[in-house]
């Protein structure tokens, strides 16, 4: 009996280690990013990726700009997961794979295929 709370103990701590790691500031998200690399199935897009804007407030909403396509609506995150949902259109999700003070790159899957964009300050 005393083996199996021993493990469970463990277990239980383990998982929690493991989730914190993953976690995201939502702070370090706020700002202005602009794209500097779009990546299909890890070959150069033909996206120009520096025509992608994002914009994260702290009030939960967020601005995305591509050319001369905007889309404006709400976000949270969760764990690794940025969360979006666009005035008027359904929920995305993306993987947030790193997020530094300059650096964000979020991995993305549209219709079965990966896409990797880096986004800067």
């Amino acid at each position: 009996m005393k083996s199996i709370r021993s493990m469970l103990l463990i277990l239980s701590v383990a998982f929690s280690i493991v989730a914190c790691q993953h976690a995201i500031d939502k702070k370090m998200l706020l700002g202005e990013w602009k794209g500097a690399q779009w990546l299909i199935e890890g070959q150069t897009a033909d996206y120009d990726a520096t025509s992608t804007f994002f914009s994260f407030q702290d009030d939960g909403t967020y601005t995305y700009r591509y050319t001369d396509m905007e889309e404006k609506g709400k976000y949270f995150v969760s764990r690794d997961e940025l969360i979006t949902t666009p005035d008027g259109g359904i929920k995305m999700m993306v993987r947030i794979e790193k997020l530094t003070s300059d650096s964000l790159v979020m991995n993305m899957n549209r219709g079965g295929t990966a896409e990797t964009l880096t986004l800067v300050r």
